[in-house]
Order: structure tokens, then C-alpha cells, then sequence
């Protein structure tokens, strides 16, 4: 059990060939507690959130490619215009929030509150942007079916509509605990305790890496990298099919 764990965390489910370390499930959240600790923690410049964003999105585009569905292929201009819209959309709407809260007629430190949650915003749309355009061709072409031996019953529009819609809404769930939280819970702590900038700056870190070491697993945990689907919601070649026992699938 402990070998099929193993292979399981480290290699691609449709190619069996081993995912680049960084782009693995298990290490999506060390490697966000850096870009997490720079979106909320850095100065609000316009270097700072640019920059930001573009970790973010150039870490996402890599791990949405590395475990996309493999039987789909994009050719390299295509995988860069994704990406290029995925990081345009995070950047425009980061500074564009980041600049209408300035604007607005709002106390500073609701002002400082909201756009402490802009990033949140800018990642959520973006991620699923990302995630649904980087697996686009899935909708065109389907996606293999399988039965519960692992025989390849067929191709389904159905189905891939099905993988990419949860693929979208877990990329939007993930950043939440980790960039929603930290900012409220600040707000409550600024209120209660009254601490230096550096020690309160210690607090921010502690409660940014627990978010991230304990949210982030269970919100990547929404959706497992293969699911099951109702026969009644594939296409209607897929219904009367039966397994090696020949009972109904």
C-alpha cells in the first residue's frame, strides 16, 4: 500500500511517467508558502503585485501542464497564449482593484482590509482561467472513459466538461483559506493586541505557512486526480455497456 502511495504521489496517472518534483500535488503547498508570503506580506507597489502575480501564474501554468489530462495535447504557441492571458488577467485585475480602492471615499484601514482580499480575487479568476483554458482541447476531443477494472471504455465530451468544471472550481477554493484568512484574522488580532511591527509581522508569517500547511491540503483534497461519473450523464454509448461479469457499468 505504502509502494502504490508512493507511485501514486510521484508519477502521472494516464502516463505513469514521473511529474517534475515542483509540480507534484504533494509539493503545491511548500511551494506556495513563499508566493502566498509575497502577495500578503510585501508592500502594495506596483513591482510588488505584478511580480507577485506572475510567480503565481507561472508556478500555476506549470502544475496545471504537468498534470493536465495527457491524452489532450496543445501545441507551445497555444500553452503561451494561455499563459499569457492567465498572467495578463491576475495583473490587470490586481492593480485594477488595487487602484479603485485608492480611488474610493473609504476609511484607511477598510481601505488596507480590502486590499489585503485583492489578491485573493485576482488568483481565484485567474486560476480558473488558467486551469480551463489550459485544458480546453479536452472539451472539443473528450476524455478517456474508464470502467472499474481500468479498460478504456471510450471517449467522453461529457465527462471531460465534468473534469475540467471541478478542475476550475478547486483552483478557485484552493487560494482561499490561504489568502482570505490570514487578512481577517489579523484584523480581528490588530484589534485585541497592540505589537510592534516586527512582532506583529511574525504573527502574519506564523498564520500565512499554517494556512497554507493545513487549508490548502484539505482544499486540493476537494477532488481526487480521477473520479467517477454516473453512466447517466455520459454520452448514450456508454449506457448499455457491462463489465467482464457482465453486469451493467
Amino acid at each position: 500500500w505504502q509502494a502504490q502511495t508512493l507511485c501514486d504521489a510521484v508519477l502521472h496517472p494516464d502516463t505513469k511517467e514521473p511529474v517534475p518534483v515542483m509540480f507534484r500535488v504533494c509539493a503545491f503547498a511548500p511551494a506556495n508558502i513563499p508566493i502566498c508570503l509575497g502577495m500578503l506580506m510585501a508592500p502594495p507597489t506596483l513591482f510588488n503585485v505584478v511580480f507577485w502575480q506572475w510567480v503565481n501564474q507561472s508556478y500555476n501554468a506549470g502544475f496545471n501542464y504537468c498534470n493536465r489530462n495527457a491524452t489532450s495535447s496543445l501545441d507551445n504557441k497555444s500553452l503561451a497564449q494561455m499563459y499569457l492571458g492567465a498572467t495578463t488577467l491576475s495583473v490587470t485585475t490586481a492593480v485594477g482593484l488595487g487602484q479603485a480602492l485608492k480611488a474610493a471615499p473609504l476609511s484607511a484601514a477598510t481601505a488596507a482590509f480590502l486590499g489585503r482580499i485583492v489578491p485573493f480575487v485576482a488568483v481565484a479568476g485567474s486560476n480558473a482561467f488558467n486551469v480551463s483554458v489550459m485544458r480546453s482541447g479536452e472539451l472539443s476531443t473528450g476524455i478517456p472513459v474508464k470502467d472499474e477494472d481500468g479498460n478504456v471504455r471510450g471517449i467522453s465530451k461529457a465527462a471531460a466538461k465534468s473534469a475540467v468544471t471541478q478542475a476550475a472550481i478547486t483552483r478557485m477554493i484552493m487560494p482561499a483559506p490561504v489568502l482570505l484568512l490570514p487578512p481577517v484574522f489579523m484584523q480581528v488580532f490588530d484589534k485585541a493586541v497592540k505589537l510592534p511591527p516586527r512582532m506583529r509581522a511574525g504573527v502574519e508569517f506564523t498564520v500565512i505557512i499554517a494556512c497554507v500547511a493545513g487549508a490548502l491540503p484539505a482544499a486540493i483534497a476537494l477532488f481526487p486526480q480521477e473520479a467517477s461519473i454516473s453512466v447517466d450523464k455520459l454520452e448514450p454509448e456508454f449506457r448499455n455497456l457491462t463489465n467482464k461479469d457482465h453486469t451493467p457499468i
